[in-house]
């Protein structure tokens, strides 16, 4: 295998579409790995930071765990500690599910088996499934300069969630059983590599087809992908030293215009010898020449009528009022959710985040509105968007940390001991993490949301909009005299 000539097309796939890939690979590592490559820090109910880095999620689980406080109890935090140990989701949820059931109370017992099938269902129908949405577009890109990212929602786009994740959830237990042989764990893994590629290119396969296809098409070439595998540990360490950074900007993308290269490398050697080869009949995906358009999904196998409309993105689009208030309210829900959520993960404990009481935090939902409204005009140009969503972020953060750290004494964040940080208020690693999240939300996000928007009735529409601000203005209203504090949400401000 050609191992030069592959990183070589890649850098130049990666090239062609820089900024829509990292975004792509940004949003995706948010969902598929929960978001952690992207969050350096996590806080207790004791506002205990605790730094990790991006790559090194095992020991930020670990220091969670094990911080020398006294405070180990909840649900979350041993199946935390057992994940980690184990260095598998899998183990680690069988391991703290048999301990509970045998040592703790039965609403613990419930609680935690809830927790695992829920888990498990966010696994397999959307980390598993977007993986494949990932790969799709990364094949496209390759020969298609305006591939979009909402290719990353290809398999719901195509009405085959289920069926992709049934075959790989089948992926899955399959190496879960062959990782006890450890050489034959190693074996397979590269054996069942290909099956989401085959699955990107041609999802109507069955199960059987998919493995078949992918043992026969690695065969042969499982040494030569260990190899290629090996060959990038240069940009691991790298990764290290430059504190995540080019990882974030350059290496998550460039790894899967790698994978992408190499899968159709060897598609175009073996095909000619699988047993199944008509399967692969996504012939628009192997062309000669770049194309300075997208993807003819028009002549894809499946029929454009069965796609769901409402993923299609289109960020240009102009949103009425009704729509922006939704945006500030769903941002800033899930803002609430993403906050409260991390101390959950970290102490089994709820708390209410930020500075209101109800279930939304605003600066979440202030930000994704000035993003969407100032800079607009911003949009064609990515990178210049990218760097003014930074710029604006940093400005809103810092602003609302000033204020409340100078008119309530308390400090809701900080960014104390990281690199670059002003006054502990803003920090650029956080900056990063913002431009990239603003990016996000502006072309994939609200465009998707304002679908959604636009099936609710006027009427229901605007009643819930009136609910809405009438229950936030109340309570802005009472926690601007009487803000959310307390343990695990602020800390007294030491002049």
């Amino acid at each position: 295998m050609n191992r030069k000539q592959i990183k070589k097309d890649a850098r130049k796939s990666l090239k062609r579409n820089y900024f829509r890939s990292i975004l792509l690979v940004f949003i995706a590592g948010i969902i598929i790995r929960g978001g952690y490559n992207y969050t350096s820090y996590i806080f207790d109910i004791n506002n205990k930071y605790i730094e990790s880095n991006y790559t090194e999620v095992v020991n930020v689980f670990n220091n969670i765990i094990d911080d020398g406080s006294e405070q180990k109890n909840g649900v979350i935090a041993p199946i935390i500690k057992n994940v980690s140990e184990s260095k598998s989701l899998t183990i680690g949820l069988a391991n703290s599910i048999g301990t509970l059931i045998f040592k703790q109370e039965l609403s613990t017992r419930m609680a935690v088996i809830i927790a695992f099938f829920i888990s498990l269902l966010f696994y397999v129908f959307i980390q598993n499934v977007l993986k494949v949405g990932r790969n799709r577009y990364f094949l496209e890109q390759r020969r298609y300069r305006n591939t979009k990212i909402d290719k990353l929602l290809f398999p719901f786009q195509i009405r085959r969630t289920r069926h992709i994740a049934y075959i790989l959830f089948n992926k899955t237990v399959y190496q879960f059983f062959w990782m006890f042989t450890i050489i034959g764990g190693i074996i397979k893994y590269y054996e069942y590599i290909m099956i989401p590629y085959v699955l990107a290119e041609n999802p109507n396969i069955n199960k059987t087809e998919a493995f078949r296809l992918s043992k026969e098409m690695t065969k042969g070439f499982k040494w030569e992908l260990f190899k290629l595998d090996i060959s990038m540990i240069g940009w691991y360490i790298l990764q290290i030293l430059t504190l995540g950074i080019s990882t974030m900007f350059y290496f998550d993308a460039y790894k899967e215009c790698v994978y992408a290269e190499t899968y159709m490398y060897i598609r175009r050697i073996k095909k000619k010898d699988l047993t199944d080869k008509k399967l692969l009949n996504d012939k628009y995906l192997d062309i000669k020449e770049v194309e300075n358009k997208a993807y003819p999904k028009h002549l894809y196998t499946i029929p454009i009528e069965t796609r769901r409309k409402f993923l299609d993105i289109d960020y240009r689009k102009k949103y009425n009022i009704t729509t922006y208030i939704l945006f500030f309210f769903t941002f800033s829900f899930i803002g609430w959710i993403w906050e409260v959520l991390l101390l959950f993960l970290n102490t089994g404990e709820f708390v209410n985040r930020g500075t209101l009481y109800g279930p939304w935090i605003h600066i979440y939902g202030y930000g994704g509105l000035l993003i969407l409204l100032l800079l607009k005009p911003l949009r064609k140009k990515p990178v210049l968007f990218f760097i003014c969503t930074m710029l604006l972020a940093g400005i809103l953060e810092y602003s609302a940390a000033w204020y409340l750290e100078t008119f309530k004494g308390l400090s809701w964040w900080t960014y104390q001991g990281y690199f670059l940080n002003i006054h502990g208020r803003i920090c650029l690693e956080g900056l990063f993490v913002f431009g990239l999240g603003g990016s996000a939300v502006t072309y994939f996000a609200a465009p998707i949301l304002n679908n959604i928007y636009s099936k609710i009735p006027r009427v229901i529409k605007i009643t819930l909009c009136v609910i809405l601000l009438t229950v936030y203005g109340i309570d802005f209203a009472y926690s601007t005299v009487h803000p959310n504090n307390g343990n695990g949400v602020t800390t007294q401000v030491i002049n």
